[in-house]
């Protein structure tokens, strides 16, 4: 069964509890960010850990070190504020290590 957690700020986190999404991480800065998504890699049931784009850019570095990781999988989604610039190198590099596809765009 795959198994899907939520790491965002209040807003999008509250969007997405009331969605239905049992998961749900609130943080408020990049260092709650990180400490939250560590502790959800000890959790060996999850196959996928969505993160707001903002979070993304500021914990680049725990990104990229759990990017040779099979599972989890960890998305950049946009926050309930909208949408930033969505990083095409990020999502082809994602796709390319994950499924081995070169993506070109």
């Amino acid at each position: 069964m795959t198994r899907i957690a939520l790491v965002a700020d209040r807003r999008t986190a509250t969007s997405f509890k009331l969605a239905g999404l049992e998961s749900v991480h609130r943080v408020e800065n990049a260092a709650e960010a990180e400490k939250c998504i560590r502790d959800l890699l000890e959790k060996s049931d999850l196959t996928i850990i969505l993160v707001t784009e903002g979070l993304v850019d500021q914990i680049h570095e725990l990104i990229e070190e759990i990017g040779d990781r099979k599972y989890p999988l960890v998305v950049p989604i946009p926050s309930a504020e909208g949408a930033a610039t969505m990083k095409r190198d990020l999502i082809i590099d994602l796709i390319k290590r994950k499924a081995g596809i070169e993506v070109k765009l």
